[in-house]
């Protein structure tokens, strides 16, 4: 799973009297009074209660989509907790309409909720007043082609790692949880018209990437930042929690590898919109892919591109090649900040 139209969607950001309609919006004494002790408080409370907040959400959610569900889709209580329990073809629309409600209640409102709180204005908290170059954007999407085989050697190596004898039990539950979600993804993605492609560019692309970048990246990444004074030690363990998060153990690394990506792309940039088109065109390629893939995730060509044992070549060019593309990105945005100090 791991062009230019589909970047240019998160370039565009809300227009000037947004900006100012929102900075009016947090300058009213009743809102500041209130957020000055949440912006106060320093980062490690900052980040329990983003849990604690996230906790809260996931229960409100989920009885908000059994509520819309059941009227929406004419189903019992009982005729819901199996569709859950064993999704098929035949209710998988019921699954993505759950997964649509979590995602935003998960990951994209608890980041607009508590950016709010810690900050006297959410959008340049978040970073997401500053307009990403469209050629750095155009690189990200270039890294996606070049770095394919790169992930897919590296997804290998993470699916065959055992874990050590006396944890065989929990070892065969993670890769039963595994085994699950693979065919769960396989079903999301395995749709046979444009209803079906726009929905999973939905759920699988715009709202991850919106959600996961504002918490992970946004608000999460600038929070351990904060709190350990270090940018590096900040990026990389907002990227740890944004892959363990995801609960697969065996596709751990080249998802923490992207956290990464995601997380230094914010760092040299300074415009959140850089990780999220990343993360769109990442998300986005892969459901146009598979939505025309005469085979199932995982046994097309370009999931074994690399993976070849007798013939490394590939990998070595698509290592050198993302890395010389990672590069011109760190230097185009160096060159940003430098001409934008000179101004």
């Amino acid at each position: 799973m791991y062009l230019t139209q589909a970047a240019q969607l998160f370039i565009i950001l809300p227009p000037d009297p947004f900006l100012n309609l929102n900075i009016r919006l947090m300058s009213s004494p009743l809102s500041y009074s209130f957020r000055q002790s949440f912006i106060r408080m320093s980062p490690p409370v900052k980040i329990l209660l983003l849990v604690l907040l996230i906790c809260v959400l996931l229960l409100i959610s989920s009885i908000l989509a059994v509520l819309l569900a059941i009227p929406i889709f004419d189903l019992r209580m009982d005729d819901m907790v199996q569709i859950l329990a064993y999704p098929d073809s035949s209710n998988i629309g019921v699954v993505k309409f759950f997964q649509i409600i979590e995602s935003v209640f998960i990951f994209l409102v608890p980041a607009l909720l508590t950016a709010w709180l810690f900050s006297e204005n959410t959008i340049k908290y978040l970073r997401a007043d500053t307009r990403p170059s469209v050629i750095t954007v155009l690189l990200v999407l270039f890294t996606f082609g070049t770095s394919i085989p790169m992930m897919n050697v590296l997804a290998n190596f993470n699916s065959g790692l055992d874990l050590p004898g006396w944890m065989d039990s929990i070892e065969r539950r993670i890769r039963v949880m595994e085994e699950n979600a693979g065919r769960l993804t396989e079903l999301f993605l395995a749709g046979h018209n444009a209803y079906d492609l726009a929905l999973n560019m939905v759920m699988i692309a715009i709202l991850p990437a919106l959600g996961e970048e504002f918490l992970f990246r946004g608000l999460l990444q600038r929070l351990f930042i904060e709190w350990t004074r270090n940018n590096h030690l900040g990026v990389w363990i907002a990227a740890f929690v944004f892959s363990f998060i995801h609960f697969q153990f065996y596709g751990f690394l080249p998802r923490f590898l992207l956290g990464l990506y995601f997380g230094y792309l914010l760092v040299w940039s300074g415009s959140i919109w850089v990780p999220v088109a990343g993360h769109f065109i990442n998300n986005g390629l892969a459901v146009i892919y598979y939505h025309f893939a005469a085979k199932p995730m995982g046994e097309t060509p370009m999931d074994k591109l690399g993976t070849d044992p007798g013939n490394h070549l590939v990998l070595y060019l698509s290592v050198f090649f993302t890395a010389i593309l990672i590069g011109l990105i760190f230097l185009k945005e160096r060159e940003s900040r430098e001409l934008f100090r000179g101004v």
